[in-house]
């Protein structure tokens, strides 16, 4: 293990971590380092119906670090690997788009990392596809899926053209197909959320309805948030402060207080977080457990 990633190992959680710990020799480091790089979330245990963080199995990818872990809503990345608070600085609620080879680049480093993804937790190459690429100042975030019933998903951030991190799911065996999504609404997971020590970086995916033409997001953390809507999909994301596991299962909502969807005929209408995720509002208000790599 090489000086950098024991370092960022360490600074992910540093309220638990020994000051003297060694993850060179450390029996549990180590133990641990082998289980995240061999994680399979095919033989993931089976969601609780109190813990929507854990509707899917979320496959988290951290580029910089070299390493995997099939947990839910958190992604081991190398501290400063978002560039810091300059670079969160040109962040834009509002995406611009993103075409020409920018855009070809961007979506092929995203389905390259996706293509792998998918071969590592599901031994075989699924059909992925471009489907969001959009652009928040140096940002470029791509949203592929394979189109399926099942909808295996990657969502990638690059930063001025490099891929600094990815987050998504692949379906288990047991999974249903997913229902179809009414005319004027959208669907979505919440919880996705990649985190240094210095900040993070919140994201939703989903589908939307034939008749929607965009989506806002309420955030907690930078208020409204415009998503990209195009082929009857939407991706949105947005920075935030550094959060902990503890932190996320206590807030299950993903940082998103509501959502309006934009439709055709220039109306807008509301969709509640239950609607969005087809969650209860009691489920909503549960604390989830899991989405640790620690012991």
């Amino acid at each position: 293990m090489n000086d950098t990633l024991d370092h960022a190992l360490r600074d992910l959680d540093p309220a638990v971590t020994p000051a003297d710990l060694d993850a060179n020799i450390d029996p549990k480091a180590r133990a641990l380092l082998a289980r995240v790089v061999a994680t399979d979330p095919m033989q993931a245990p089976a969601p609780s119906t109190s813990s929507p963080r854990l509707l899917t199995t979320r496959r988290i990818t951290a580029v910089g670090a070299g390493v995997a872990a099939g947990i839910t809503a958190a992604l081991l990345l190398l501290p400063g690997v978002f560039g810091g608070g300059s670079a969160m600085a040109a962040w834009t609620a509002t995406p611009h788009a993103v075409i020409g080879d920018r855009a070809a680049d961007a979506q092929e480093k995203c389905l390259d990392n996706a293509q792998d993804t998918a071969k590592r937790t599901t031994g075989r190459e699924l059909g992925f596809r471009p489907l969001v690429t959009e652009g928040r100042g140096p940002w470029t975030l791509v949203y592929v899926n394979d189109d399926s019933s099942h909808l295996a998903e990657i969502t990638c951030l690059l930063h001025d053209g490099d891929l600094v991190g990815s987050t998504g799911s692949t379906p288990g065996p047991d999974a249903q197909p997913l229902p179809p999504v009414p005319a004027t609404s959208a669907r979505a997971d919440l919880g996705a959320v990649m985190s240094t020590s210095e900040e993070s970086v919140r994201v939703v995916t989903g589908r939307v309805g034939a008749n929607v033409v965009g989506l806002e997001l309420s955030t907690e953390a930078k208020g409204s948030v415009s998503a990209t809507v195009t082929g009857g999909y939407f991706a949105a994301w947005w920075p935030d402060a550094p959060t902990t596991e503890q932190r996320e299962n206590t807030s299950p909502r993903g940082g998103v207080k509501s959502v309006t969807a934009i439709l055709q005929d220039g109306s807008r209408r509301s969709v509640s977080l239950e609607e969005l995720t087809g969650r209860t509002s009691a489920q909503l208000n549960t604390s989830a457990t899991g989405g640790s790599t620690r012991d």
